[in-house]
């Protein structure tokens, strides 16, 4: 419920509830505030720099966000988009974007993987003894 209403207030202020079809798939789980606040600004700057930089002109397109329990115990979460891809030849924003995820991801002691193929993929796996399912 959390994510379906983080990113319902993203794609409204961007004004792309018509043209970025969200899909939100994941099983009913519980943070602490210590994890759930980081994992929460996470999400946002994700699908924030989706929406602002993988449908230029505004193209349409999908955004996923998903969250799943491995079976090691892990929490894995990846926010993916089927946009145009991080292109290396645009200076895309200031970064801070970036840093900030990058730093959260430290906090909560996960590690960041980035795909850019057909899209955009950000996956985001951790550990924490602070949740239940």
């Amino acid at each position: 419920d959390y994510f379906m209403n983080l990113c319902s207030h993203v794609l409204d202020s961007f004004g792309a509830n018509d043209r970025i079809a969200l899909k939100c798939t994941m099983e009913a789980l519980e943070f602490d505030v210590d994890t759930a606040v980081p994992l929460g600004l996470i999400v946002n700057e994700l699908l924030t720099n989706a929406l602002k930089y993988a449908f230029p002109g505004d193209g349409d397109g999908e955004i996923s966000i998903a969250m799943q329990t491995l079976d090691d115990g892990t929490y894995l979460l990846e926010v993916a988009d089927n946009g145009i891809g991080r292109q290396e030849d645009i200076v895309q924003g200031t970064g801070f974007g970036t840093q900030l995820v990058s730093l959260l991801a430290v906090q909560l002691g996960g590690k960041l993987e980035t795909n850019i193929n057909n899209g955009t993929r950000v996956s985001f796996a951790f550990r924490t003894d602070k949740s239940t399912t």
